[in-house]
């Protein structure tokens, strides 16, 4: 009897040890994908056993890419949102593009995506953005994705693996070649807007401007580069 015991209880504590030894590998390999973003090669089980998607669209899709240097590069393409890269598929495998400061545009899904430099609080990134409204007050859309934790068995609970969740859409704007700002409240568009700051609030309280809704940022944006011409 005391030999079943012990065994059962060798049984379990092996068990246990499996279990933290894959939990630990887990936490690992999510530290990795936060850590190891940029890869100049693509890894297609870099989000395995994680739900959700962390691209803007799971397939690849024709595209264009173009550089500074004026060549175009016409494949198939998908944007990861939780790297912030582009990935595209040459001669059977998977790349993504690894210098995308040479890039001035990327065309995919019907969205023209820019690599811009922004303002954080933090100091100043790179990252791809949507554009919206091109001048000399230019536009832009940030989408991007978060990596939830997975949550490990519990009594009563089962075990719910890493998900990639949606982060709030962001919209920035840039003044010519200074990084970009985030469009946070009324108050800072005016403030950027500089001598045009009074006709601009007037337009927003005229035009009932609201940062909820797209359409009114881009006639914003629109109506403050065309006082620029005036």
């Amino acid at each position: 009897m005391k030999l079943i015991l012990a065994f059962i209880t060798f049984i379990i504590l092996t068990s246990n040890l499996k279990s933290q030894v894959y939990e630990n590998a887990i936490y690992e390999h999510m530290e990795y994908l936060r850590r190891e973003r940029i890869m100049s090669e693509y890894n297609p089980k870099a989000y395995e056993n994680i739900g959700g998607t962390p691209y803007l669209n799971k397939e690849f899709e024709p595209g264009k890419v173009y550089l500074k240097s004026g060549e175009v590069f016409t494949g198939e393409y998908r944007f990861d949102l939780y790297a912030n890269q582009i990935q595209f598929i040459n001669e059977g495998s998977r790349y993504v593009i690894s210098y995308p400061d040479k890039i001035y545009k990327v065309e995919l899904n019907g969205h023209t995506f820019k690599y811009i430099d922004y303002k954080i609080d933090a100091g100043i990134r790179n990252g791809y953005f949507i554009t919206l409204v091109e001048g000399y007050y230019s536009l832009y859309l940030k989408k991007s994705k978060r990596l939830k934790d997975p949550v490990p068995t519990k009594p009563y609970q089962q075990a719910r693996p890493a998900k990639f969740l949606d982060y709030k859409d962001c919209y920035y704007i840039k003044i010519g070649d200074e990084p970009a700002i985030r469009v946070k409240n009324m108050k800072g568009i005016i403030k950027i807007s500089g001598n045009l700051g009074l006709d601009v609030e007037d337009f927003i309280k005229r035009e009932k401007i609201k940062l909820s809704r797209e359409y009114d940022l881009v006639k914003l944006v629109n109506y403050i580069n065309s006082r620029l011409l005036e």
